[in-house]
């Protein structure tokens, strides 16, 4: 290996960060052109078979794959594997996860032939390097699904679900006891959505074959579903449901602090993350601690290699000896054990010879990692990093022991608890015991190149397959989002003030293609219905589904007139958007807080002034670069107050508010719609909370990475108040309300694939009550 600094050149890390930019932006083609400019960068600066080498190579493949070159992600992903081979050894973690990722990419080019023995060679070197885990553990989840896709893409749909199956139990039927696990289960679970879609695709496949049974393959997809796709707003509702069903009682006061602590836990765990990440930052700056890294991963690398043969008898001796004891535990007289116990001895001493020769050569590793430890301890900042990260982990384990506890008591107290919680999915009879005769629950799970609908009422159930995956999807939702926003109308009109672009750029004939691709296979179904409870995932959840059209668009006299005359879906189904499917259950069956009095508060009109005048064209729609909004963590209230007022949300709240029977003190405008005066609002006292301004949606905040409401920002900001309210401050309010309204502009709707829109805010006001 070249015995380069493990830190690139600036000339290398300035085209990286050049090709990440265009990368996030969604440029890939640009983005793989960059990358290969660093090619001949990285072998200068690290040589040919450096860690960096093989890193780069399958970046390049996964770049090239996104951009939609398979040959090259091919060319790239083959060129990683002998590097990581050489690095990390033939029989490595690191080596597997190469041989996964062409694998996938032989199956997505129609070559399942060609990923067969890289399937088969990736499961091996995980059951080796995981044997001592035990079969059921989730690490060999990853194994189950590729032989699913591998068997998909022969048409082996039996074998596929099988494994799919397989994979899926794995996964979900781990520990989530702690707070952190659970996390980690989630993250796991969106990790593997995919293998959720090709149950799905397998079961469809099987649904009309001999001996197939048609209802257990509906019931099975649609379980898998509503797992497959948790929302922050879903698991609110969870916890929501879990208080309420306690009621107003000490009982229901220990749950929300049991639900605090672990939000609590969950952020620690992140600011500890982001801690560490902050200190490897200034362990790369600091060139004496990288040379002495780079030694060390060296040395840490070579000793693994060097190594391997003997950890892999150690745990081929290890999975012997466990099986022996299990078979004839000591000092009990079992038949066919009668020489056990010398074989448990000849075993302990092998194990014995075997950890005296790994140990040999250690005291090199050692010594280079004591000169780590002092290089690391000379960094500026290395006792406030230490101090900080002592008194997080110290913080960490006591709100993990305090849930645990305090949990355990509540179960003994409330078997409910758990159910109301962590809730399994439904089943369709549970559906059809829950809706109306008038209603149809839809449920929808995007995937990346095929999706599904499930349609349920009380007399009938059907499911079908979409033929459009997320990337598909989200352009119809980007185009008919586009016909909707006045802002976007008026950049294509050219001027600011004109309303005609809306009539003219609303696209009717879209909208019908989109509702006959998702909603067209069930229509039969649900058409008899006048409510369609709807739970959406990926990009649908951005879109209104009350704009669709059922028919196909009659051209009349005027635009405005065909859009008149259009058969939206809101014509004949009154339209309700749930969280997960899962929330109806909390939604139906838990008794209606009681204690609101009051009709109406209503917040909006902040006081904004929108960008400079020489500036407006066109900046409208750039509100949008949140990292404008951020500094120190707090908003820039200057870039806050550069937001375009709305039009017409003083007159939107007075009318709802006279509507409602509510004094005129109940909309606050202006100078009164601020944080401090939301959150010293009695809010509790209120069936209907209005909110009318700008949301900004979940995707890349700057410094805080979540939704917020735009408020009349103060002339200083502070903690309580710097003019957004976000997601995380809502669900510190104190709710018991039948509504909450957001009418907020659709200005900044995030970009990020897989954002879940709105859900961050609605996941504060479910949690807040």
């Amino acid at each position: 290996e070249a015995a380069g600094a493990q830190q690139p050149s600036k000339d290398l890390a300035d085209l990286r960060e050049t090709a990440s930019g265009l990368y996030k932006s969604g440029d890939f083609a640009a983005a793989l052109s960059f990358y290969e400019r660093a090619t001949p960068l990285v072998l200068r600066d690290f040589g040919t078979e450096h860690e960096q080498v093989a890193i780069h190579y399958h970046s390049l493949g996964l770049v090239a794959e996104a951009a939609g070159n398979l040959a090259a992600a091919e060319r790239y992903y083959r060129a990683a594997i002998p590097i990581r081979e050489k690095v990390y050894g033939p029989d490595s973690a690191g080596t597997a996860v190469a041989l996964d990722q062409l694998a996938r990419l032989y199956i997505k080019m129609g070559r399942p032939d060609a990923a067969d023995p890289l399937v088969k060679r990736a499961s091996q070197i995980r059951q080796e390097v995981g044997a001592l885990l035990g079969q059921n553990h989730a690490f060999f989840a990853g194994d189950h699904a590729n032989r699913g896709d591998l068997s998909l893409a022969r048409s082996d749909w039996p074998a596929a679900l099988s494994s799919y199956r397989e994979a899926i139990r794995l996964l979900t039927g781990q520990d989530t006891s702690q707070t952190l696990l659970k996390s980690i289960l989630e993250e796991e679970i969106r990790r593997y959505r995919e293998t959720f879609i090709g149950l799905c695709r397998a079961a469809w496949q099987m649904r009309s074959s001999a001996g197939a049974n048609a209802a257990a393959l509906f019931e099975e997809t649609f379980a898998a579903a509503q797992l497959a796709w948790a929302t922050s707003a879903a698991s609110a509702v969870a916890k929501m449901s879990a208080r309420l069903g306690a009621g107003a009682t000490p009982l229901g006061q220990r749950i929300r602090r049991v639900q605090d602590t672990s939000d609590r836990v969950a952020r620690l765990n992140s600011e500890d993350y982001a801690l560490l990440a902050n200190w490897s930052a200034v362990q790369r700056q600091d060139r004496v601690y990288s040379a002495v890294a780079e030694e060390f991963r060296a040395a840490s690398l070579a000793r693994g290699k060097a190594t391997a043969p003997t950890v892999k008898r150690k745990t081929e001796l290890v999975q012997q000896l466990t099986a022996l004891l299990q078979r004839c535990p000591p000092g009990q007289k079992t038949v066919g054990c009668e020489g056990s116990e010398a074989q448990i001895q000849t075993i302990g001493k092998q194990l014995g010879e075997l950890a005296k020769t790994s140990a040999s050569g250690s005291d090199e590793i050692m010594a280079i990692h004591r000169r780590l430890e002092l290089a690391e301890k000379a960094l500026p900042g290395y006792a406030e990093f230490t101090a900080r990260r002592a008194a997080l982990r110290g913080e960490l384990d006591t709100g993990e022991g305090e849930v645990r506890q305090v949990r355990d008591e509540i179960v003994k107290s409330f078997p409910q608890y758990a159910a109301l919680a962590d809730p399994k999915p439904l089943s369709v009879a549970d559906v059809r015991a829950l809706i109306r005769d008038d209603e149809a629950l839809l449920a929808m799970l995007v995937g990346s190149s095929s999706s599904f609908v499930w349609a349920v009422t009380r007399e009938r159930s059907a499911w079908a397959e979409i033929k459009a995956g997320s990337k598909e999807l989200a352009e119809y939702v980007t185009a008919l989002r586009a016909g909707l926003d006045p802002l976007a109308q008026q950049d294509a009109e050219g001027t600011s003030n004109s309303r005609a672009g809306v009539v003219q750029g609303f696209d009717l004939d879209r909208a019908h293609a989109l509702y006959r691709l998702v909603l067209g296979p069930v229509a039969e179904l649900v058409n008899s219905k006048r409510h369609l409870l709807v739970v959406a995932t990926g990009p649908l959840t951005s879109l209104p589904l009350q704009v669709l059209v059922k028919e196909l668009p009659k051209k009349a006299s005027t635009p405005q007139e065909t859009l008149r005359r259009a058969q939206w879906l809101i014509r004949s189904h009154a339209l309700s958007v749930l969280p997960s499917v899962q929330s109806l259950s909390a939604l139906r069956t838990l008794p209606a807080a009681g204690a609101a009095t009051k009709p109406f508060f209503g917040v909006g009109d902040p006081i904004l002034r929108g960008p400079l005048e020489r500036q407006q064209r066109g900046a409208q729609r750039q509100l949008a670069q949140p990292s404008r909004f951020y500094r120190n963590g707090l908003a820039d209230t200057r870039a806050v107050r550069e937001l375009p007022p709305l039009p017409d949300p003083a007159d939107e709240l007075r009318s709802i508010a006279k509507v409602l029977g509510a004094p005129p003190d109940a909309v606050n405008l202006r100078e009164a719609a601020s944080e401090t005066r939301v959150k010293a609002a009695a809010l509790r006292d209120y069936h209907v909370i209005h909110f009318a301004t700008h949301g900004l949606v979940a995707g890349d905040l700057s410094g805080l990475a979540e939704p917020a409401l735009v408020l009349t920002p103060p002339e200083r900001p502070s903690e309580a108040d710097d003019g957004l309210l976000t997601a995380s401050e809502v669900a510190t309010l104190q709710l018991d309300a039948d509504w909450v309204v957001l009418s907020a502009c659709n200005t900044a709707a995030g970009a990020a694939e897989g954002a879940e829109a709105l859900s961050g805010l609605a996941r504060g006001f479910f949690y807040a009550g």
